[in-house]
């Protein structure tokens, strides 16, 4: 079908292929407010096949967003069109905003034919020359962009972007770089498809050598905080100030047209210039909004549920599916295949700023003793009855199941935790029952989650570390406050969900340092991602042994050689014993409204599979009632 339509199309015969559009746009184009559809598509637009059913133009579909950081449900639902993208079942990588693409016999250069004819969501065409703009202007300039991105480099060399014809541009690395294309399907991955170059030079003064003087002239700083403010912050779209900027042209099904944090619902329509069909011709998507309507917990999105205000959703609302759809009998449930490793992990901060818990926490034998110190089955019969014990490592599904790093130190036995304090240097207590360091400190300090079901689990949690004397307050901190501690390396410990169940090897962030997220240890990370970076610290040589082998997989375009250094990798873990978890978790649900169509059954449930973008929301339909 793409071969014939982009046959067809290329021929200029506008009988050859007749495309269909919402009728909202064909009374635009019959009244001169937009061009014809088919000046609209790109020559080979991306063909859609929807899930059921040939869908219907039109309708809303209403969503649960929280008021705080939640930009993570718009990147999942309406900002997910990245050069490769993920198969709907998580299978493989095919090309997307990309014609196609190859890579050669070493895996160090890229090519990626773009699609003739492609537009921004303003009508401005889409080329080869966006790209090179956001490598040269964006990526290369330091006054925008201080560290280039981890997934960016190989061989300790950042990528470097070739213009070779309007629509193909290619990406050479250093060094072999066997999982860059999957690095590209993630999230992150439609950075360098996330910069209208003709909307945005006129606020670079390469581009106009008065942006300084107009930035000062509108009360900013410089140009540079002029842009930010414009478009948002340079780097990554999983940044709140990125949602902040509706005026700016994107590749997405649906444009916003209100900010977030600030409408209520916040509000999404369709783009006239979208570049995707259906088999038949017609231009998608088939839903007109997207509405997102702001909540202030997530209780208040699984009420929303309840009353019949959201269409589909898993995000906030799947621990209660069953709750939901006993009242509501016009919705049933699609399953999310977990990848998740557990329901809560637990890291302290073994770069603590408190010399006395940063020495505490560094040895091993106190985070073994925890370990041991709480009752994992009561736990999982209080709060997740399906659950199985685990600690932080890949699923039993994956290929790189570690049976030593997922079982060790999971028995509850206080005894045998106490031993394990008293080696390291916890004997002593005070007059309240609290043990003390070798030196009389008592060992107090928090440990922060997000959320008030996880804080429950974490509260039962340290309710048994407390029983044996260790000061421990559980606290449930607002989520903007969370990442700023993080971000600033001002906490202690970390009650978070557990990445890396099914993709251990592209979130390996419980397993090393590697990323601001390795929340175990921020400052070994930073000195794995810039060593002159004033966080840094360096690590031991345990530790960057690991990162050396991780550098070594990401370099290889083997496979199988890639499962061996992360299996070498896992058993470093395992003997370092960095983060601990509660419990694995079983698959769960989502809802969706019995006339909302074309939602797949089984979907993938993980942040790197941007769930449930993938299934191509565009292909979604409201059936006519």
């Amino acid at each position: 079908m793409a071969v014939v339509l982009a046959f067809a199309f290329g021929a200029k015969s506008s009988h050859a292929v007749e495309f269909g559009q919402a009728p909202l746009f064909a009374d635009q184009v019959k009244n001169n407010q937009l061009p014809p559809v088919e000046d609209r598509l790109p020559r080979t637009p991306m063909i859609v096949s929807p899930v059921d059913n040939l869908g219907n133009y039109g309708g809303t579909w209403h969503m649960a967003q929280l008021a705080e950081r939640d930009y993570a449900l718009l990147i999942r639902t309406i900002g997910y069109e990245p050069l490769l993208r993920w198969t709907p079942q998580w299978t493989g990588i095919i090309p997307n905003v990309a014609l196609s693409f190859k890579t050669n016999d070493n895996a160090t250069d890229f090519t990626f034919r773009l699609r003739p004819g492609m537009r921004w969501s303003d009508g401005q065409p889409f080329s080869a020359d966006d790209i090179v703009f956001w490598y040269e202007d964006i990526l290369q300039n330091p006054a925008l962009t201080q560290i280039i991105p981890d997934w960016l480099t190989c061989g300790g060399q950042p990528v470097q972007v070739e213009k070779v014809d309007d629509y193909t541009v290619k990406f050479h690395f250093a060094a072999p770089y066997g999982l860059f294309s999957t690095f590209l399907a993630q999230p992150e991955g439609v950075e360098p498809v996330s910069y209208p170059a003709h909307y945005l030079k006129e606020y670079l003064p390469k581009y106009n050598p008065k942006a300084e003087a107009e930035a000062a002239r509108l009360g900013y700083g410089s140009w540079e905080e002029r842009f930010v403010d414009v478009f948002g912050r340079p780097g990554s779209i999983d940044d709140p100030s990125r949602w902040l900027h509706p005026e700016v042209p994107t590749l997405n099904a649906w444009v916003m047209t209100g900010v977030y944090g600030k409408q209520d619902p916040l509000i999404a329509t369709r783009n006239p210039y979208y570049w995707k069909i259906d088999p038949t011709g017609r231009q998608l998507p088939y839903i007109d909004t997207v509405s997102f309507k702001l909540v202030g917990s997530k209780p208040e999105a699984i009420k929303l549920a309840m009353d019949g205000q959201i269409d589909m959703q898993e995000r906030h609302i799947s621990n209660s599916t069953d709750e939901i759809l006993a009242r509501r009998k016009d919705m049933s449930s699609f399953t999310l295949i977990e990848s998740d490793m557990n329901k809560m992990t637990m890291s302290l901060n073994l770069n603590n700023p408190n010399r006395v818990l940063r020495t505490l926490f560094q040895d091993k034998n106190f985070r073994v003793g925890l370990s041991h110190a709480f009752d994992r089955d009561a736990i999982i019969d209080q709060f997740m009855p399906e659950a199985l014990p685990h600690q932080a490592a890949p699923r039993p599904e994956s290929p790189l199941f570690h049976s030593v790093l997922a079982r060790q130190f999971i028995t509850y036995d206080p005894d045998l935790a106490l031993d394990y304090f008293a080696k390291a240097g916890l004997v002593n207590r005070d007059g309240q029952g609290f043990l003390l360091t070798a030196d009389g400190h008592r060992v107090t300090f928090n440990i922060d989650t997000v959320g008030s079901s996880r804080f429950e689990m974490l509260q039962a949690v340290t309710a048994y570390w407390r029983k044996l004397g260790i000061d421990v307050n559980a606290r449930d901190v607002p989520r903007d406050q969370f990442y700023e501690q993080r971000s600033d390396n001002s906490f202690d410990a970390t009650a978070w969900g557990g990445d890396g169940g099914l993709d251990a090897m592209l979130i390996p962030i419980n397993y090393l340092p590697i990323s601001k997220d390795s929340w175990f240890a921020p400052a070994w990370a930073a000195w794995y991602l810039d060593h002159d970076n004033a966080k840094a610290v360096v690590p031991p040589r345990v530790v960057q042994k690991q990162l050396s082998l991780y550098d070594k997989l990401k370099s290889t375009a083997n496979a199988e050689q890639q499962k061996d250094l992360m299996r070498a990798i896992l058993d470093i873990s395992a003997d370092q014993f960095y983060v601990m978890g509660v419990a694995l978790p079983p698959n769960r649900k989502g809802i969706v409204a019995n006339n909302f169509k074309n939602v797949p059954k089984v979907i993938p449930a993980a942040w790197s599979f941007a769930t449930p973008a993938p299934t191509n929301p565009s292909q979604y339909y409201i059936e006519d009632k």
